[in-house]
């Protein structure tokens, strides 16, 4: 018998990064659809509400996937960076390694969990977002639809208020965690890794480009990425939708830790049905 939630390591070229997989409690013997969660910059997998996703998910007999990127710095069960190494170097590149390591997991593991290697939604929130999308032209065949929450606008976008030069020649940055007040580096090479592949990860011309379908949902309140920065997107993108949630920030107004489902908020809940109707049109 498979359980319900399954705790396990996939190796990317990075590393090794730690995956949740949680199953709905179905009673037929149909594949099951899937949804990827990705994490946004600074995230990792067992931040605030996500954990808890799987059970609203599991009412639509959705199975659900998170993991950590293999050099978010985060390890285990931890709620910090404890590897600062890892973390300064983790580049958009080891993300999508990532995100590719979990695509080939399911593909080659689908049977054993039951699981629709053909119906894959990938959700990714803020960095994660834009990792989705592009993730979606890199790789067609791992993608069904695509759901980006709060979703930054480009790579280049998220270190606008960085001295490029500086960085450059200090070979590294300090940067602060808000929640934490952690001080972790960046490695210049995080920005060499943009710029020298500014064109195949240039977030809104992959969104112009896109053959999957997208819903982007983005807080009205949200003062971490405004959400007029996601709008170019979706006017970008041919087979789009998207909804704004009044009163939410950057997290649907849920912040970390969570206590579980029921401490979700209005906000959340909105952004959740709203998901859950858009993917269930299959």
């Amino acid at each position: 018998m498979v359980d319900n939630h399954n705790t396990f390591q996939v190796q990317s070229i990075d590393g090794p990064l730690a995956v949740d997989l949680f199953l709905p409690p179905v009673e037929d013997d149909s594949p099951i659809p899937v949804i990827i969660y990705c994490h946004g910059f600074k995230g990792f997998k067992n931040w605030g509400f996500i954990p808890y996703l799987h059970e609203y998910f599991s009412a639509g007999n959705f199975a659900f996937i998170a993991f950590n990127y293999a050099r978010n710095g985060v390890v285990g069960n931890d709620d910090i960076v404890t590897q600062n190494q890892l973390f300064a170097g983790n580049t958009v590149t080891s993300e999508l390694n990532s995100m590719k390591a979990v695509g080939d997991w399911l593909k080659e593991n689908a049977q054993q969990f039951n699981l629709d290697r053909e119906h894959v939604t990938w959700l990714g929130h803020s960095r994660g977002g834009a990792n989705v999308i592009v993730f979606a032209n890199l790789y067609p065949n791992y993608v069904e639809k695509i759901v980006a929450w709060n979703p930054i606008p480009s790579y280049q976008w998220l270190f606008k208020d960085v001295d490029k030069e500086h960085w450059k020649n200090q070979k590294s940055i300090s940067i602060t965690n808000a929640r934490t007040g952690q001080v972790l580096s960046l490695d210049y090479g995080v920005w060499a890794d943009i710029l020298a592949n500014e064109e195949e990860y240039d977030v809104l011309e992959n969104t112009r480009t896109l053959g999957r379908p997208l819903l982007i949902v983005h807080g009205e309140q949200d003062d971490v990425v405004p959400p007029e920065l996601s709008l170019p997107l979706y006017e970008a993108c041919v087979h789009s939708l998207r909804m704004t949630v009044p009163t939410a920030n950057h997290t649907f107004n849920v912040g970390h830790p969570c206590a579980g489902i029921e401490a979700f908020t209005t906000e959340l809940w909105i952004a959740l049905d709203n998901t859950m109707s858009y993917i269930e049109e299959l």
